[in-house]
């Protein structure tokens, strides 16, 4: 059961509105120049440690169940022939865009699937280096968007309006709107792909 928490938390809204909310509110409630380094920390600690989490249960529990490792393989290759291949030999792009992107439990099922073993010990190496460049992106995210906030506040014209997008960002329903908004962009791509086609 925890894989599927993982898999929903992380292949869903989970983790954009968590750590868009959690950055929102230490922006919110920090000022100066310290929110900067501030937020880059809990944003990179925080983070690093949901993906430790959900990469260290993943790893454990498709090395155990099999056909939810199948399952969740096929949800990740969807369409495409081929899907990414072992952690190791990916570009650092392509690294950052599928930790980000889906998550240390997508590495790990990458993982297990890319090499065919199975086993916590086998791969925790790509756990742990997916999940603290997952918490550098995210701290590096809140460093910039704290140093907006800082520049926004610093001018009394920009104030209120940085407020007002500091308040939006926060907001989970903003995220869960914005991922809505994707899944049916997505959609409707696939289906217009399909009409060309046929």
């Amino acid at each position: 059961m925890a894989i599927f928490g993982w898999l929903i938390y992380e292949w869903g809204a989970g983790n954009e509105t968590v750590n868009s909310i959690l950055i929102a509110r230490v922006i919110n409630h920090s000022h100066g120049v310290i929110s900067i380094p501030v937020t880059a920390l809990i944003g990179f600690g925080f983070t690093t440690v949901q993906q430790l989490a959900s990469g260290f249960t993943s790893l454990s529990g498709f090395s155990i169940f099999e056909r939810t490792a199948e399952a969740a393989w096929q949800r990740l290759r969807g369409q495409n022939d081929t899907a990414p291949g072992e952690w190791s030999r990916l570009s650092f792009v392509k690294r950052g865009a599928l930790v980000f992107g889906l998550g240390t439990t997508a590495v790990a099922l990458v993982q297990i699937t890319a090499t065919g073993q199975t086993g916590v010990r086998r791969h925790a190496k790509a756990v742990v280096q997916s999940a603290m460049l997952c918490g550098a992106i995210v701290g590096s995210i809140g460093a910039l968007a704290a140093s907006i906030a800082l520049l926004g506040r610093h001018f009394h014209a920009l104030r209120k309006p940085t407020e007002w997008i500091i308040r939006i960002l926060g907001n989970p329903l903003f995220w869960v709107g914005l991922l809505l908004a994707g899944v049916l962009i997505n959609a409707i791509r696939r289906r217009l792909r399909r009409h060309s086609q046929g």
